[in-house]
């Protein structure tokens, strides 16, 4: 009898998990069958987007073909997920949004294809961008979650330097200072003095400002990265607002906590995430902050003994610091790690493993090749820690599409992202 394993979701944890079940070589391949459902086709590498974000490319995307470095922008960050499961028979790539899921009938509700029926089913749906219920936010501010969202970012900033008036400062704010606020207006440097260039500018005709509600920036990192982040922002140009939460956004103008008005060209929005909606429809399933789902020590998805979860949507406790896990990339191939050698031994009806959080450690890149590192008492920074991102990102693509492609995407993606630096 062929179990039907059912993930939804095409991120880090749901590719993870579908990777390495379907090279599953204890000969249980041959009774299993994997559906991997996400509503994009895509399989995207969030850490390159503020890449994506700040590119430039020699032609305008709106006149006549599009550039071929466009095509190599696009592989460096996005997938398809066919591609990268095309090898595996056992594997279903199925393009469709779940609306629900029926744990009694074991039955998860599609859009498009109706009712799919499984046996095991994790759910690994990511997160999406939280604006916590300002509207202005929402009608104006620029999130950074996707490869298209990093588009808009790209083509709004190029539009505000190109109809700015040129004895005008154009002005962008960046609302968080968080790894992605900090990684995106280091990089961001670079693209403005490139602009400037195109588009016949004085020097130094842009102003970026990081706005945070906290007091420092990477509230959730240590001090040494937090002020050597802050340092190297500082030595680039940007500008801080800090203890100043966005109240309300208005036709060019953000209104602070305190009353204070900003103008800006452009708003990005990078300060919050939350998991999917799909949480809030799933009975009987326990929420936690940020609505992500409650998994036990096996990560299963309580009260269900079927059902895995890994990733952002999920709400993990690390016992040793009592605290919930951070909604990361890192931590989501761990998790994913984690649940599919528990659906293996679901499947071989042996002891589920119990999942161990571990950190190791941070990678901040700050604009051109230079980064920060921490790792079990090491700090670098400079070009080393760089050097040290790229082969981690070399070999996340490699474990998904081999070797070769692995590093043809880099290569290429490179040589578009060092325009900037």
């Amino acid at each position: 009898m062929i179990q039907e394993i059912v993930i939804v979701g095409g991120g880090f944890g749901g590719a993870r998990i579908a990777k390495i079940l379907a090279g599953w070589q204890e000969g249980a391949q041959r009774n299993i069958h994997i559906t991997l459902i996400d509503k994009s086709r895509f399989h995207t590498y969030n850490p390159h987007l503020y890449e994506v974000a700040t590119a430039h490319l020699p032609e305008a995307f709106a006149q006549g073909p599009l550039p071929l470095d466009f095509f190599d922008l696009k592989s460096s960050a996005i997938y398809p997920l066919e591609d990268i499961f095309s090898d595996e028979l056992n594997v279903t790539i199925l393009e469709d949004k779940v609306l629900n899921v029926d744990f009694k009938a074991h039955e998860v509700i599609l859009e498009k294809e109706g009712k799919h029926p499984y046996d095991i089913l994790v759910l690994s749906a990511g997160s999406e961008t939280n604006y916590f219920g300002n509207k202005g936010l929402i009608e104006r501010g620029l999130p950074l979650k996707n490869f298209f969202d990093a588009l808009e970012i790209r083509n709004a900033v190029d539009e505000a330097f190109a109809n700015t008036p040129k004895n005008k400062q154009v002005k962008i704010i960046i609302g968080g200072g968080g790894f992605t606020g900090c990684e995106l207006a280091g990089e961001m440097m670079g693209y403005f003095k490139k602009l400037e260039a195109i588009h016949g500018r004085p020097d130094l005709s842009f102003e970026c400002i990081i706005v945070e509600a906290a007091d420092k920036l990477l509230g959730g990192a240590s001090q040494w990265i937090s002020k050597r982040a802050a340092r190297r922002l500082e030595n680039l140009g940007v500008k801080f607002k800090f203890q100043s939460p966005i109240k309300d956004v208005a036709t060019g103008e953000v209104i602070l906590g305190s009353g204070e008005k900003i103008p800006y060209n452009v708003l990005i929005w990078t300060a919050g995430v939350k998991a999917s909606d799909l949480s809030h429809e799933l009975l009987g399933v326990k929420l936690e902050k940020a609505s992500c789902m409650i998994v036990d020590k096996n990560l299963l998805i309580e009260p269900y003994e079927n059902v895995f979860g890994a990733g952002d949507n999920t709400y993990c406790i690390d016992e040793a610091t009592g605290k919930s896990l951070p909604m990361t990339a890192a931590v989501a191939l761990r998790e994913a790690k984690c649940v599919a050698e528990n659906i293996k031994r679901v499947i071989l009806k042996k002891p589920l493993l119990k999942y161990k959080p571990h950190s190791a450690g941070v990678i901040m890149p700050l604009g051109g090749k230079f980064a920060l590192l921490e790792s079990n008492g090491l700090r670098l920074e400079g070009f080393i820690p760089w050097f040290i991102k790229m082969a981690v990102s070399f070999h996340y693509w490699a474990t998904l599409i081999g070797w070769r492609k692995s590093w043809e995407i880099m290569k290429k993606g490179i040589e578009i992202y060092k325009q900037n630096d």
